[in-house]
Formats: C-alpha cells, structure tokens, sequence
C-alpha cells in the first residue's frame, strides 16, 4: 500500500494584484481552486473572495470579534453585580472581587492582542512551527498568506508559480506525507 505524498507550498502577498496573478498562474498549471487557502485579515475577506472566486478564503483573528466583545461585556457585568450584592455585605470583599477582576480582563485582553494569531492558524493546520514563525513575521508587511496543497505530481508547477514572482514574500514548501 502505497501512501500518496503531498507538498504545502506558500507565501505572502503584498498586495491583491500579486496575490490575483499567483492564483491565475496556479490555474494555467492545472492545480484546482479548491487546493488554494488564502488567509487574510478580516475586513479584506470580501475583496479576496470576489477577486479569487475559486480559492477558499479564511481570515486571520487580529482583534475580538462583536461576539466576544460582547461575551466578554457580559461576563464582566455579571461579575460586577456579584462584586456589588457582596460589597453590600461585606464592602473590602466586594471592592478585593472587583479589583482582580478588572484587573484579569485587562490582563486577558493584553496577552490575547499580543498573541500572534496567524502563527496559531497555520499550526492549526499541522504545518511546523518554523514556517509559521517566518510566514508571521512578512504578514505584516503584506496582504495574505496563500497556500496550496498539491500531489507530488504536481509539485513542480505549484512551486514555479510561487517563485515565478520575486515579490511574494517568505516563500516556502513543505512535505507534508503523514508519519505511520
């Protein structure tokens, strides 16, 4: 039995133009819209997903979302009322809970908006740590992070899109066969 072999290739784009002609030359090499990942920052998702109709399009966290925002206003509140029904009986009580709990959720709030997201997302996807690090480090400077999965057969055209442009930043390939 014979385990088929497959190789993650990526790279940062600088801008929606490069980010366009990488995926048509992906296209002209035969390689299937479904195999490409583009992940982006939230308020580009739109754009990408109308320019790279085929490609599949997910954002990178860069803050909280209305549905955390409103989560995390909600569990403070809740606590704040606690802090107050046990200030009325005991006030060094109530004012020690509120402290430290004001003092938790900006200490969250801090290690969360420090976190690299992207870095998280691509371990997500089982690709190493080292690869991650770097693609973190250009997406900064740049617009999307793109990848693509492909056979073994068509590695050598995944590849030569990607390098095809000298603009794409931190572009790097990986074997990504399962360890048995």
């Amino acid at each position: 039995m014979a385990v088929p072999r497959y190789y993650t290739v990526g790279a940062v784009a600088p801008d929606l133009r490069r980010l366009k002609a990488l995926d048509e030359r992906l296209e002209d090499s035969g390689i299937s819209g479904e195999s490409h990942l583009v992940l982006t920052r939230r308020r580009d998702e739109p754009l990408v997903g109308v320019t790279l109709p085929g490609a599949r399009v997910e954002t990178v966290e860069s803050g909280l979302s209305r549905t955390q925002r409103f989560e995390l206003f909600s569990t403070y509140l809740g606590v704040t009322a606690v802090s107050v029904l046990m200030g009325a009986v005991h006030l060094p009580t109530g004012l020690v809970v509120q402290a430290v709990m004001t003092l938790a959720v900006v200490v969250g709030l801090v290690i969360y908006h420090r976190r690299p997201q992207l870095e998280k997302k691509v371990l997500r996807l089982g690709l190493p740590e080292k690869l991650a690090e770097e693609w973190q480090g250009a997406f900064a400077g740049g617009f999307a992070l793109s990848l693509v999965t492909v056979p073994a057969d068509l590695f050598e055209e995944a590849q030569g899109a990607f390098l095809q442009d000298p603009g794409l930043m931190a572009p790097q390939a990986i074997d990504r066969r399962p360890v048995v």
